[in-house]
């Protein structure tokens, strides 16, 4: 028998809902479940854009999606400071995946944002070699980031991961995840009492493609990102990060909110593209909309 008896994709979005035909399009076949997670406001207090709601209750209604589910903050995380929204963001996660364990009736889940990308071969073999290995709780695998369009990436000085196909009872811990290499910490598992360890699946076998920085209007990533407060002290900087890119020049470096040297990441154009996805976004993005 089967040991992925239903598995549910939960996609965690406020904005990026363009990269969403694609992301479920690739995949569909192999979930059985799609619910996409929603909220009224960004991280920082900011209405979603109807262009988004509307996105999403269109694929809802062409069969992409399943449910479409709803959460709401709670002022719980308030004495955490400028890192409240990233404890908010964890949250929103263990929300999507409570709905899938106990209103889905799922095995096993994956949590995606709205610009996560998996090739569907890949994507097939990973899943049924998760299904064949019966010491596998939770994974993760390698991702690579985008910028700009699909034949441009930016180069890390590290490897970097993000989980994939797990049990759906897991739950994820900003303060006590399981962890130990580069990952974002409001996905990382808590493992309590050696219950399990986690499986690294091979980057020959699956990788996530991270559409990070392509965007139809990146100042909507910008502006709504929960890790965006850590940066406000850092003067010019969200407009160094429009301006570089609605303006690159190939060999320039990609300009982002992250704690890397000046802000800045090496982009590297790629000899051939890793990825096709079926419905095609513009390769330039709109002029530049200032606040």
């Amino acid at each position: 028998m089967s040991k992925i008896t239903k598995l549910g994709l939960g996609i965690i979005a406020f904005e990026g809902t363009e990269h969403l035909k694609n992301i479920i399009y690739a995949i569909r076949r192999d979930v059985d479940v799609v619910a996409v997670c929603l909220q009224e406001k960004s991280y920082h207090g900011d209405p979603i854009d109807q262009e988004d709601v509307d996105e999403i209750n269109d694929l809802k209604e062409k069969g992409y999606v399943d449910e479409i589910i709803w959460f709401t903050p709670t002022n719980m995380h308030e004495d955490k400071k400028e890192s409240g929204p990233r404890y908010i963001e964890t949250d929103k996660r263990n929300f999507t995946l409570d709905f899938l364990e106990n209103v889905m009736q799922c095995s096993h889940s994956l949590i995606i944002d709205s610009d996560e990308y998996y090739d569907p071969i890949d994507f097939f073999k990973a899943k049924e070699f998760i299904n064949i290995s019966p010491d596998i709780h939770v994974s993760y695998c390698q991702y690579i980031n985008y910028y700009r369009d699909y034949r441009h990436i930016m180069v890390w000085p590290f490897y970097a991961y993000v989980p994939f196909i797990t049990e759906a009872k897991y739950r994820y811990s900003f303060d006590n995840g399981s962890f130990a290499s580069a990952s974002d910490p409001t996905r990382r598992y808590l493992l309590e009492g050696g219950e399990c360890t986690y499986q690294i699946m091979p980057f020959d076998m699956v990788k996530m493609h991270h559409l990070s920085w392509i965007r139809k209007r990146i100042e909507k990533k910008v502006d709504s990102w929960s890790s965006k407060k850590l940066f406000e002290n850092v003067q010019g900087l969200r407009h160094a990060v429009l301006e570089r890119y609605y303006n690159y020049v190939e060999g320039d470096n990609a300009v982002i909110m992250l704690n890397v040297p000046y802000f800045q990441v090496c982009v590297n154009r790629l000899s051939r593209r890793y990825i096709d996805p079926r419905y095609q976004l513009d390769d330039v993005p709109e002029p530049l909309k200032r606040k």
